[in-house]
C-alpha cells in the first residue's frame, strides 16, 4: 500500500518576518497538523527549565520517559514561525510538527505458493532450524487488527488505543478501522502450518496489536505512534514496527532509544514516496526499504543513507480485513517482514541483546547493489535462513577435516574468548536449536552430545582431538564448538 497523510485543519496566519522552509504542507504526502513534537536539549538543567517554562501555555501533552512536549502552534503563527522562535533561543534538541501519519500504503497453508517472498528470504530453510517463536511477543503500531481472523486470532495478545490510552481490557477498541493493520499483522505471524491462508514470518508467536487511530482512513498523530511503540516495549514486545510515514523526524531516534534501552528493536517503513533519504541515519531505529520479486528496489520505496536494509514488498500475500486474504504491496509490508525475521531471530537465541540481533541482522542479508552498505538496499535484503543461523552461530570459527572412521581427528577453534574453556559437541539430529543456559547462550544443532573440551590460549585459539570408531563411515555428523556467550558455524561433515 502506498503512503498517503491525512489533510489537517489548520492556516497558517501571515507575520512579519518570512517563515523558514523547515516544514512544507504537502497534500497527500506530508501535512501538517497545527502541533509540535518538541524535546528540550538534555546536557544543560537551566536551559532545559527555561524551555519549559517558555512552551508552558501550549503544552497538550508531556512523555516524561523521552522528555517531549506535544504543543499547540500559538494563534497566530504557523508551524515554521513557531519552530523558528523556539530553535532561536538553543535550548531545544529538536522541535518539528507533530504530522498526522497515515498508514503505508511450506507450511500446507493454501496460499503458500502465492507466497513468493518465502522463497526469495528462503523461509523455509529457516523454519527447518526453529518455526516457533511462542516465547517471543512481536508489537506493532497500526490502525488495530481483525480480532476474529481464524489465522491471526490464536496468537493474539490484549492490546492498547494509544488514541484513547485504554488497554484493551480497560475497553480499548483494538478492531481493524481499516484494514492496514490486520495485513500488517499477518506478515509478521500470520499462523503457519494450520492448512489455512497464508504463513507469516513466524509460524507461532505472540502478536501485541497496537492501534493508534480512530480515524477510517487510518490517519494518526506521530505522538500517538510513537507513544504505541513504548507502550508495546513496555508490555514485553522486543520487536515492534511501524508502517506508517514520518520516518524522517527526529523524535522517531528518540522513541527508538528508549525501545532499545528496554531490550527491544523499532523497525520503521521508509515510506512509498521513492524519496532519497539522505538528511538522517537513526542509530536506534531498523529502517526498511522495499524489493521486488528480482531483487530489484520497489519503484515506489525510499533509499538513501537513512535506510538500513530492504525486504520483499511487492505483491505480498497477507491476511485481511473480514478473515479473507490478498496481494498488498509497499514498505507497510517490507517492515513487518523484517519485524519477524527478528523476532524468529531472538527465538532461537534469546541469550542476544538489542545490538547483537541487529548486527547478526544487517550482516546476514543478501548483498544488492554496490559491495557492503550501500544508499539504496542498506545492508541488503534480508535472508531469514542466513539472519536465525547468524543467531546460533556466534563469533567463533570452526575449522574440521575430512573425517575418517578409526582415526584420530584434530579440530581446531579460533576466535573463542582467550583462556576460556571450549567444548567440542556434534549431532547425529541435525540443526536444531539447544539452549545451553549455564553458557548463557544457544548451539544450532539438535540434541548435542559432547565430544572434548579444552582452554583456549590469550589469542582465543584451541585444538582438540576426537576418536571417530570404526563402523561409523556414511554417517553424517554435524559439529559446534561453544563458550561462554558464544559460539562457532555449524559444519556438516560425512565421515569417509
Amino acid at each position: 500500500m502506498f503512503l498517503a497523510l491525512l489533510t489537517p485543519l489548520i492556516a497558517s496566519a501571515a507575520l512579519p518576518q518570512e517563515p523558514l522552509p523547515h516544514f512544507e504542507n504537502q497534500p497527500g504526502v506530508l501535512e501538517l497538523s497545527g502541533r509540535m513534537i518538541a524535546r528540550p536539549i538534555q546536557d544543560d538543567p537551566v536551559a532545559r527549565a527555561a524551555a519549559r517554562a517558555e512552551v508552558e501555555p501550549w503544552v497538550i501533552r508531556e512523555y516524561s520517559k523521552v522528555d517531549e512536549l506535544i504543543l499547540q502552534v500559538p494563534e497566530g503563527m504557523d508551524e515554521n514561525h513557531f519552530a523558528a522562535q523556539l530553535v532561536a533561543s538553543a535550548e531545544w534538541e529538536y522541535v518539528h510538527p507533530d504530522w498526522i501519519c497515515y498508514p503505508i500504503d511450506t507450511p500446507d497453508d493454501p496460499l503458500f505458493g502465492n507466497q513468493w517472498h518465502h522463497a526469495t528470504i528462503q523461509s523455509e530453510l529457516a523454519w527447518d532450524l526453529i518455526n516457533s517463536a511462542s516465547g517471543r511477543i512481536a508489537g506493532w503500531t497500526d490502525t488495530g487488527v481483525d480480532l476474529g481472523h481464524p489465522d491471526l486470532a490464536a496468537s493474539l495478545l490484549p492490546g492498547y488505543n494509544a488514541v484513547d490510552r485504554l488497554t484493551q481490557a480497560q475497553g480499548g477498541d483494538l478492531q481493524d478501522i481499516n484494514g492496514h493493520g490486520t495485513l500488517t499483522g499477518g506478515t509478521i505471524g500470520a499462523i503457519g502450518n494450520n492448512n489455512l491462508g497464508v504463513a507469516g514470518a513466524c509460524w507461532d508467536i505472540q502478536l501485541l496489536p497496537v492501534r493508534v487511530s480512530n480515524l477510517s482512513s487510518g490517519g494518526a498523530y506521530l505522538s500517538d505512534l510513537e507513544h504505541g511503540a513504548r507502550w508495546a516495549v513496555e508490555n514485553g514486545a522486543t520487536t515492534i514496527s511501524a508502517s506508517y510515514s514520518g520516518v524522517e523526524n527526529a523524535s522517531i531516534q528518540t522513541t527508538g532509544a528508549y525501545v532499545r534501552s528496554l531490550g527491544g528493536l523499532y523497525f520503521y517503513a521508509a515510506g512509498n514516496s521513492s524519496a532519497n533519504h539522505s538528511g538522517f541515519d537513526w542509530a536506534d531505529v531498523v529502517v526498511v526499504g522495499a524489493t521486488d520479486q528480482i531483487d530489484d528496489r520497489a519503484s515506489f520505496s525510499s533509499f538513501g543513507r537513512g535506510v538500513d536494509l530492504t525486504s520483499p514488498g511487492v505483491s505480498i500475500w497477507t491476511t485481511a480485513l473480514g478473515g479473507g486474504f490478498n496481494a498488498y504491496s509497499g514498505t507497510s509490508l517490507s517492515t513487518p517482514l523484517a519485524n519477524g525475521v527478528a523476532a524468529l531471530m531472538w527465538a532461537a537465541n534469546p541469550y542476544l541483546d538489542t545490538y547483537q540481533i541487529e548486527m547478526r541482522l544487517y550482516e546476514s542479508c543478501d548483498d544488492l547493489g554496490a559491495p557492503g552498505e550501500d544508499d539504496v538496499f542498506g545492508w541488503g535484503r534480508t535472508n531469514m535462513n542466513q539472519a536465525v543461523h547468524a543467531a546460533v552461530e556466534g563469533n567463533m570459527e570452526l575449522t574440521a577435516p575430512v573425517l575418517h572412521q578409526d582415526s584420530i581427528e584434530t579440530l581446531t577453534v579460533s576466535g573463542a574468548p582467550p583462556s576460556t574453556r571450549v567444548y567440542l559437541a556434534y549431532s547425529l539430529a541435525g540443526p536444531g536449536t539447544t539452549p545451553i543456559p549455564a553458557l548463557l547462550t544457544v548451539m544450532g544443532i539438535a540434541s548435542p552430545i559432547q565430544a572434548a573440551t579444552a582452554m583456549s590460549n590469550g589469542s582465543g585459539d584451541v585444538s582438540m582431538s576426537k576418536y571417530i570408531p570404526g563402523g561409523t563411515a556414511g554417517t553424517i555428523v554435524w559439529i559446534q564448538a561453544i563458550a561462554s556467550g558464544d559460539t562457532s558455524d555449524v559444519e556438516m561433515r560425512v565421515i569417509q
